[in-house]
């Protein structure tokens, strides 16, 4: 697709399609079409079609190849009149049995520039595991490498990182646009029903942790964030587009808040037109070498800025960077990374030096699309009223539950917290969980307006106030630990009390260090000084054993975990969480563990039974159960 200059937003669209009825075309029913084909065939179709007119030229048809290169305005067909001769002219007018459209400004001759090819990086990397390729993605030039993704733990936290703050801010006094992650878990829809935080499915619930986790990102890192990487999106219209409408709306919340902002939607592969105004890039792609050269699936709509589609590519061999950057271009993809890194995680690693100039040599390189929030639309209503009925319908250690009456005519509303606006939710939404509050306060106070498809906002709604509970122990979110053995397996058990982004689970036999000779493991401190030698982990459902080298020249113990079969049974109710492993006694004493909690809540280590060593735990979110 082609976007055709001087114009209100005419397309010339130009299609391939197969002379597979010829048996002498029949060996090329399989032929690729590429990107030169089309730059090439372009042009011989509409100047081989020209007229005496100068101010217009007419697509048609060109029959080269056993191929038939057919031209289409706005995504009309032209009539085809004779596939034999070597050029067959349409004049695409408004008189056209087909009703195709024309334009009075002469066409291309070839299309618009793939020129902007840029490199954006997922760079998972924590500072501390990888200075190097932290100061490698800051140095390289902001034109080839121009997009850097920030993830902390699986979004911003609630605190600021102090490690993560150094590299955004040298990231962005080099021209880098630094984007945070915000998880969208595919809204709560997808067949895993993925719950937030809090452990809700809820549409609602699902806009409120996103836009409370992009709120997070600029509080924290006020001036340095350059926009939001929405992860883990979802693909799917829905019924009436709600989804996409959705994702729209949040999307269009951010630019307004935060203007200027950079986004990006991730499935990681194609989406429907109908989530092209959801995000300035949407990712299409996101797998390996072997899929995108052998099994690659377009999407089914161009955009005329190819800057619209971000493709990452891992397990690319170094030789193949050049061909893979090329064939991204070729499929409309503006942004790409190319990396030689594997699963389970391929973004835990940034390609040596010579791989990374390799493929910044391999693009033309650019800056982002920032597109401004769209225009409301004219004659858009405004809303009749303030919401009514404002209710706390519940409250916990970190969240609390809104519910109000719906407004005739309202496009959507505006909870506000302490005065400052928290959440812009669409129509449909009348009640909502808000988390990332603090436990133990005494009061926060909510009110809400609804919003007019015309943009303006009512006045607010009845004040309503609440508290979130406080902990039981002060300074104690995982209580009432405890674990039951077997020969052959072993359930844990813990209350924990606040939404963190991370809960694992170690198994240790030692408190006065690891063996690192006979028996390499993980160290968790209990204090400065000392820590207990862990060689089994969990996280999520699966089981890991501890697989680490470790040498006498050996700095710092290697984060190194091998899966172990069977997986891990977890129950979840209420704060209430139960692990059940698939091994005892009869391969380790599994009655010593450590629970360990990150992110959206204070860090805690809580030991099982208490290590001694150096008076013990120290505190600060060190202790025993």
């Amino acid at each position: 697709m082609f976007e055709v200059p001087d114009t209100a937003g005419t397309k010339l669209f130009l299609g391939a399609i197969s002379q597979s009825g010829d048996s002498t075309c029949t060996i090329l029913r399989k032929r690729a079409v590429s990107a030169n084909d089309c730059k090439e065939q372009l042009s011989k179709v509409i100047n081989g079609c020209d007229t005496n007119s100068i101010s217009r030229k007419y697509g048609g048809v060109s029959a080269t190849k056993c191929m038939a290169w057919i031209v289409h305005i706005d995504g009309i067909r032209s009539a085809v009149k004779q596939l034999d001769a070597p050029w067959s002219c349409s004049l695409l007018v408004k008189e056209d049995s087909l009703g195709c459209a024309c334009t009075d400004v002469p066409l291309p001759t070839t299309p618009i520039s793939t020129a902007g090819q840029q490199i954006a990086v997922a760079s998972y990397i924590h500072p501390l595991a990888d200075s190097d390729a932290w100061a490698r993605l800051i140095k390289y030039p902001k034109e080839k490498v121009s997009v850097l993704v920030a993830n902390v733990v699986n979004g911003p936290d609630t605190a600021v990182n102090d490690d993560w703050k150094k590299v955004i801010s040298k990231a962005f006094d080099n021209g880098k646009k630094v984007i945070g992650y915000v998880r969208t878990g595919y809204l709560g829809v997808s067949d895993k029903h993925y719950k937030t935080r809090l452990g809700s499915t809820d549409l609602a619930d699902w806009a409120s942790q996103i836009e409370r986790d992009v709120d997070m990102w600029y509080q924290l890192y006020p001036g340095t964030i350059g926009g939001i990487f929405f992860d883990e999106g979802w693909n799917d219209c829905g019924p009436s587009n709600v989804y996409a409408e959705l994702y729209r709306h949040i999307n269009e919340n951010t630019k307004r808040k935060y203007p200027g902002a950079f986004t990006v939607l991730n499935p990681g592969t194609t989406m429907p037109k109908c989530f092209e105004n959801s995000a300035d890039t949407l990712m299409t792609f996101e797998s390996s070498y072997e899929t995108y050269t052998t099994k690659y699936v377009p999407n089914d709509w161009i955009s005329t800025d190819s800057r619209k589609f971000w493709h990452i590519i891992y397990n690319v061999p170094k030789t193949e960077v050049n061909r893979i950057a090329a064939l991204a271009r070729e499929r409309g993809a503006g942004l790409i990374e190319i990396t030689n890194d594997v699963l389970d995680n391929p973004y835990d690693n940034l390609p040596d030096d010579a791989y990374m100039q390799e493929q910044m040599n391999a693009v033309d390189g650019g800056i982002p699309p920032v597109a401004d929030p769209l225009s409301f639309p004219a004659g858009g209503r405004p809303p009749a009223s303030p919401p009514g009925g404002l209710t706390v319908t519940g409250f916990e250690y970190t969240s609390v539950g809104l519910s109000w009456t719906p407004v005739a005519d309202a496009d959507g509303y505006r909870v506000y917290l302490d005065g400052a606006a928290a959440l812009s939710l669409t129509a449909a939404m009348t009640r909502v969980t808000i988390g990332n509050l603090s436990p133990g306060t005494s009061k926060y106070t909510f009110e809400v307006t609804a919003l007019g498809g015309d943009g303006s906002e009512s006045g607010k709604s009845n004040s309503v106030s609440s508290e979130t509970k406080t902990p039981p122990t002060k300074g104690k979110m995982v209580v009432n630990v405890k674990a039951s053995t077997s020969a052959a397996s072993t359930t844990y058990q813990a209350d924990i009390l606040v939404p963190y982004a991370f809960t694992r689970l170690y198994v240790w036999d030692s408190d006065i260090g690891c063996d690192f000779e006979k028996s390499p493991g993980w160290p968790v401190n209990y204090n400065t000084d000392n820590y207990v030698c862990t060689h089994y982990m969990v996280e999520g459902e699966k089981l890991y054993q501890f697989t680490g080298k470790v040498s006498s020249s050996t700095i710092n113990v290697p984060w190194a975990w091998t899966e172990i079969p069977g997986g891990v049974k977890v129950e979840q109710n209420g704060y209430t969480y139960k692990w059940t492993i698939p091994i005892g006694t009869s391969t380790t004493d599994t009655s010593k563990f450590v629970i360990q909690t990150e992110g959206y809540g204070p860090k805690t280590n809580v030991f099982q039974p208490c290590p001694m060593l150096g008076s013990g735990p120290e505190g600060n979110g060190r202790y025993c159960a």
